[in-house]
């Protein structure tokens, strides 16, 4: 980290010093040329005076940080540059700097990393795998660096990131159970301070359980593998996927099933999220059969046994990497996004983690290389201080009926192996049950049940990240951590802060200004560089809440995070090289990318909860839009940030959807005038004087002849070849002539060449095809509900540039315009065709779909 800090220093200090002034930057050499400057981000910084003027406080930040024993975390340097970057996304510079800042990140940690715990005994890696035309992901971790193929593979040893220097015999440690009573039991609960909610924690824990997976007859060896591939899920070996598989050519998973038994002990809301993400495998697989975009899948029924499992293996594949890829997005959005701070602040941007660019020497920068995992990580993700009030009740609650009659501070490692056994009744994930659920005849969970753990856990405040923050039920796990870290001779907490570029601490009062706690320390470790890693970061000052700070945990802890993310996510090839349209199918590589005007600032956990739980969220909900932040403290947020904002979401408890019948189909006007007003202004409906206007007999008479010479001067136009003729009827005929024929209605003086040349708003002719869509589809059709805000923001936008181009003198100018043209969209865009036409039948000639509709010998064609 502190050759990367001192390059960063380095450019920016080039910066400032070839600044001579706004445009002669540098001063000449002897021969009267300017040099150029040494970097590429001194060439851009020293070119743009503007941005030099905003990145001058970075640049003070920077050496105010910066002390020459490491950086300054206190100074916050890091934040307010991801801050920066999250304001000036659009700026060059942005780019530039954030490549930056992810290669420092990256490189913070060693690839490959330089010790383990133990060597393994044999380097065996799983080659079972086929021969076919797309990658796909081992299950046990094996091959995911072709040059070292054990690399981060499950079963083996864990990775040792700093080699410890500093003596410090168990014999010369404070006893465990003293160091949790004095510096980690909880003394009062205290809700997290930047109001997010249990359910972040429950998603942390998949994320810790697909990474860590300690072997507890040998502590040395993580089961895991050092991926984020699901693994709670799908499971760490081919005989673990065998148990959630169904194997029937389909590709699909048993329903609401998952492989990972500790997930069991964990609090329902986790278990219910995992269920969420077994359903997405379903949901996928189900899709990739279905539009079969190879024209390789055939019904199960009709394959023998052999190709059934062939297709099954491969649907299922390709299902598991889309499915990665959208729980790596939800990580990288969502979780990431919580952890910066991004979303309470309003911000959709993302650190680009798996991009591929070029480090400033112009070297491709590293990704997909492996990674694994180390022994100071699986330490630093034990967040137990952050378990809220009700889960902390749950889990007392499980411990009773586990250990009854015990002292739950005084619980073993062979108490919780005893109690593993006696709760697993069933090896079968088939049979296993969270929460007081039930299954149903075909092994489903209620949406309803699924649906109020989710969202009672969105409503509950985590605890906070504090010193005597963890709760007594949770002593014996505690005193597990310390006593196996001390046995695996982990570094100290000053080791660990020097090997990231950071200074170490001096004393105990720097470490924590609470001097009850700081004297609390002194007295049990005597000097700071005795205090032990897994210790010092549970009990270090927490952050308080700010740009680029959302998560809050103590400082060492919080820098770790965001270096540890960046490693896992761009050290993984599925996730980055592999990550293409040829594995994980054009609709599922589509499925996985952001859309940063969903509402959601760039989450995609909000499209998985629509997706699993249909009807249970609203599209407007705060609960799915914001599920790792409590509603009731995010709305008060919001609302002083941007009053106006507030109100385009709904911030109570979702409620089922009712379900609809033919009785209600005369309410449905009233939900299309509302959208309708919403787009394009409450200004009253003459509904029907605009439709006789505009829509009556005579006036469709009129219409018609207008579409039948559009639609012969499209032909003629798009017409191709010499004496026989090409031509797209769908995409230059029937999608177009509606748009000629609207723009023609609206403002009689826009005529096709307008359309053609002058894009006025910069709209192409597919372009308004596109936009008179959307319009229809926002305002009469059932859209997703994930679609609802990037679509209602696209059609507001649209209606009101065609509003405000509407002529003068046209009769729509007195009446109202805004119903009308989206009436006017929708009964034209009724005529046009559903471009999947199973079988390939044709259009009848009478239909609007069809050209000879338009073209009736009757209608004149000019």
């Amino acid at each position: 980290m502190g050759n990367s800090v001192s390059a960063l220093k380095r450019d920016i200090d080039d910066a400032r010093a070839l600044r001579a002034d706004a445009l002669d930057v540098t001063p000449p050499n002897e021969d009267g040329r300017r040099p150029r400057p040494r970097t590429p981000l001194g060439t851009v910084v020293a070119f743009n005076d503007n941005v030099y003027h905003e990145l001058s406080d970075l640049y003070d930040d920077f050496r105010n940080a910066w002390t020459g024993q490491g950086q300054d975390d206190r100074h916050l340097l890091l934040e307010k540059v991801l801050t920066w970057m999250a304001k000036n996304s659009h700026r060059p510079i942005e780019h530039k700097l954030e490549s930056i800042v992810i290669g420092l990140l990256y490189k913070d940690l060693p690839h490959p990393p330089a010790g383990y715990l133990s060597l393994p005994d044999e380097h065996v890696v799983n080659r079972s795998l086929q021969k076919v035309p797309y990658a796909f992901r081992s299950a046990d971790g094996s091959d995911y660096n072709v040059l070292w193929p054990s690399l981060g593979k499950a079963g083996l040893p864990y990775a040792r990131t700093v080699s410890s220097t500093h003596p410090l015999p168990a014999s010369s440690l404070p006893d465990p159970s003293l160091v949790f009573d004095m510096l980690l039991k909880r003394d009062k609960f205290e809700p997290h301070p930047a109001g997010v909610s249990s359910l972040f924690f429950a998603f942390a824990d998949l994320v810790i359980h697909s990474i860590f997976n300690t072997d507890h007859n040998n502590p040395t060896i993580n089961k895991a593998s050092s991926y984020l591939d699901l693994s709670p899920l799908y499971g760490s070996s081919d005989k673990e996927f065998d148990t959630v598989r169904r194997k029937d050519g389909t590709g699909r998973l048993f329903e609401d099933v998952f492989a990972d038994s500790r997930l069991l002990f964990m609090p329902p809301s986790a278990c219910a999220l995992l269920v969420l993400f077994s359903r997405n495998h379903n949901y996928t697989a189900d899709k990739i059969y279905a539009i079969n975009e190879s024209g390789t899948y055939r019904p199960p029924r009709e394959l023998t046994a052999e190709a059934r499992l062939a297709q099954d293996e491969e649907i299922f594949q390709r299902a598991r990497l889309v499915n990665c890829g959208f729980f790596m997005q939800v990580i990288l959005g969502d979780y990431v996004g919580a952890i910066l701070g991004l979303v309470r602040d309003g911000h959709s941007w993302r650190l680009k983690i798996l991009d591929s660019y070029r480090d400033t020497d112009h070297a491709v920068a590293p990704r997909g290389e492996g990674n694994v995992v180390s022994i100071e990580f699986n330490l630093m993700y034990r967040w137990h201080a952050a378990i809220s009030a009700q889960d902390t009740a749950w889990v007392e609650n499980e411990f009773r009926e586990l250990f009854p009659g015990k002292d739950l501070a005084k619980l073993t490692l062979d108490d919780l192996k005893k109690s593993y056994r006696s709760k697993m009744n069933s090896a079968d994930p088939k049979a296993w049950a969270f929460g007081g659920l039930k299954r149903d005849a075909e092994g489903r969970f209620s949406d309803d049940d699924l649906a109020k753990i989710i969202q009672d856990a969105t409503e509950w405040d985590a605890g906070a990240f504090k010193a005597r923050g963890v709760p007594e039920a949770m002593k014996f796990v505690e005193l597990l951590a310390i006593e196996q870290a001390r046995k695996l001779g982990v570094c100290s907490l000053n080791e660990f802060r020097r090997f990231m570029g950071l200074k170490p601490y001096a004393n105990f009062s720097e470490w924590n200004p609470d001097e009850s706690v700081a004297n609390a320390a002194r007295m049990l470790y005597h000097d700071i560089e005795n205090l032990e890693l897994y210790v010092g970061m549970q009990a270090e000052e927490a952050k308080e809440p700010g740009p680029g700070a959302g998560l809050c945990p103590g400082y060492t802890l919080s820098r770790a995070i965001i270096s540890d993310a960046v490693c896992l996510s761009r050290g993984d090839r599925f996730m980055t090289t592999e990550l293409t349209p040829q594995n994980l199918t054009s609709w599922g590589y589509a499925d996985v990318q952001f859309d940063t005007d969903d509402g959601s600032y760039g989450g995609l956990l909000t499209k998985l909860l629509f997706r699993t739980l249909p009807g249970h969220y609203g599209a407007r909900s705060a609960y799915a839009h914001f599920p790792f932040l409590v509603p009731a403290r995010f709305q008060g947020t919001m609302a002083a940030r941007d009053g106006a904002l507030v109100k385009k979401y709904t911030w109570d408890r979702p409620t089922p959807a009712e379900v609809r019948t033919d009785r209600d189909f005369p309410r449905s006007e009233e939900g299309y005038m509302a959208r309708i007003g919403e787009i394009a202004g409450h200004d009253g409906y003459a509904v029907d004087t605009l439709e006789r206007l505009v829509l009556g007999d005579a006036a469709l008479a009129t219409h018609r002849q207008s579409f039948a010479r559009f639609a012969d001067a499209q032909i003629r136009k798009e017409s191709l070849g010499g004496e026989v003729k090409y031509v797209d009827v769908v995409r230059d005929v029937i999608n177009m002539v509606p748009v000629y024929w609207i723009a023609a209605l609206i403002k009689p003086r826009v005529q096709e060449r307008d359309l053609e040349h002058h894009h006025h708003r910069g709209y192409h002719p597919e372009k308004y095809f596109e936009a008179f869509a959307d319009l229809a589809d926002y305002v009469y059709i059932n859209t997703a509900p994930e679609d609802e805000f990037s679509l209602r923001a696209r059609t507001a936008k649209f209606a009101q540039s065609i509003i405000e181009h509407i002529d003068a003198g046209s009769a729509m100018v007195h009446a109202t315009r805004s119903d009308l043209i989206t009436r006017i969209a929708f009964r034209a865009l009724e005529t046009l065709p559903k471009i999947t036409l199973p079988g390939g039948g044709a259009a009848s000639p009478t239909s609007p779909a069809s050209p000879d509709f338009f073209m009736d010998s009757d209608a004149p064609c000019e």
